[in-house]
């Protein structure tokens, strides 16, 4: 069985009640504002080839010398600063009897859709990819291999042909996501922590949505600011670069 790894100190915070906003959400920021008087966004998620969802993380529990189930889908997503993508993917996945109020709408057909998210998980999908297996060995997952699979992927889907997937969403968390594929991506809605290592033509407050983590709230004010954002979502998720270190050093001894 995969390792089982703790995401008690992970989770997503909502935090409201900032002020009373003096002028309107950007249409980006809408996607992640829960303002329930709004109208709903329609929102189709592709169902990707396992290996891009569930097969990411089982190559993450092989690199930590865990077993890989029969089922795939039994797994859990481990816990790390990077948790967004798992959260977001288990909301879109929830029936929406259960979902009232939310401010996105899941669709079956993609005619209606206004946006199409694609679950990838790319911070985890990075993570593994420097990891080690078990053993010490370098670990066989390519990161960079999977993300060239995705493009490829995507670029046989229609509504990616009809614009260039212009209204496509990807989480791109951590700093290193997507990096080999960014040019191909670029022009869809990106959710990030920042544009620190984003080219002024890859990453853009006109169409991403920032999703920072808790320690950067105050030092990102953005062209609307914090004050006059009456919801804020942000990700409070548990450091991971640590532990990855210590395990690579606890192999080595």
């Amino acid at each position: 069985m995969p390792e089982s790894e703790s995401d008690d100190n992970s989770g997503f915070d909502m935090t409201v009640n900032f002020a009373s906003a003096s002028q309107p959400c950007s249409d980006a920021a809408a996607i992640a504002t829960a303002d329930s008087s709004s109208s709903a966004i329609k929102v189709y998620m592709y169902d990707l080839p396992i290996r891009f969802t569930y097969g990411v993380i089982a190559a993450r529990s092989a690199s930590r010398g865990g077993g890989t189930p029969e089922n795939l889908t039994s797994l859990s997503y481990p816990g790390h600063q990077h948790m967004g993508e798992w959260f977001l993917f288990l909301d879109m996945n929830r029936p929406e009897s259960d979902r009232i109020g939310s401010p996105v709408t899941r669709v079956m057909d993609p005619e209606e859709a206004e946006l199409f998210y694609v679950p990838f998980f790319s911070s985890l999908s990075q993570l593994v990819s420097t990891s080690q297996q078990g053993d010490g060995s370098e670990a066989a997952y390519s990161d960079e291999e999977t993300q060239e699979a995705l493009v490829e992927w995507l670029e046989g889907q229609k509504y990616w042909q009809r614009n260039g997937g212009r209204d496509h969403v990807f989480t791109a968390a951590d700093p290193k996501s997507l990096l080999h594929v960014m040019d191909k991506v670029k022009n869809s809605v990106l959710l990030v922590v920042g544009f620190g290592r984003l080219r002024g033509d890859q990453g853009s407050l006109v169409k991403d949505v920032v999703v920072p983590y808790p320690h950067r709230l105050r030092t990102y004010e953005g062209d609307l600011g914090l004050q006059n954002r009456p919801t804020l979502l942000f990700f409070m998720g548990a450091r991971f670069r640590k532990e990855v270190i210590f395990f690579s050093i606890q192999n080595r001894m």
